[in-house]
């Protein structure tokens, strides 16, 4: 991951919130977390047509998957979507695509510590998950 790169324009870096695994529902400031308290169980990498609790998924990008909101990106941008997550169903470097109202074509993606949010899927997506699917601080793949 070389920030100075085009193909990385725009990926923000944030802080770590944490990591520690708590019950119940966690208030992470945030509409997309990269990092934080977590529930003890992570969500499991696929496409979700309904959202999934914030505190499974940063449990998840803990483990090194990548987490990818969406609300109606069009066609195309659906099916690469189903791809990325049939292609990468791994438990510590999965993809998750999950429905959040509101985006309209926007695609967010995020990491452990990082997210992208772009007008509407390019390419850069597929830099973004190169460079931080299977690198999340839980991670035991790599």
């Amino acid at each position: 991951y070389d920030p100075a790169s085009p193909a990385f324009r725009d990926i923000v870096s944030e802080k770590s919130l944490g990591n520690q695994h708590v019950d119940g529902r966690v208030d992470y400031g945030s509409e997309f977390p990269t990092s934080g308290p977590h529930s003890p169980t992570p969500a499991k990498p696929g496409f979700y047509d309904k959202p999934a609790a914030p505190e499974q998924l940063v449990h998840s990008l803990e483990h090194g998957n990548i987490v990818i909101y969406y609300d109606t990106p069009g066609e195309a941008a659906l099916k690469q979507l189903h791809k990325w997550t049939e292609q990468f169903p791994g438990a510590w470097d999965g993809v998750i695509a999950v429905p959040h109202g509101g985006l309209g074509e926007r695609i967010v993606l995020t990491a452990w510590q990082h997210r992208l949010t772009l007008p509407k899927l390019d390419a850069r997506a597929s830099f973004f998950i190169d460079a931080f699917r299977g690198r999340g601080p839980e991670n035991c793949v790599r």
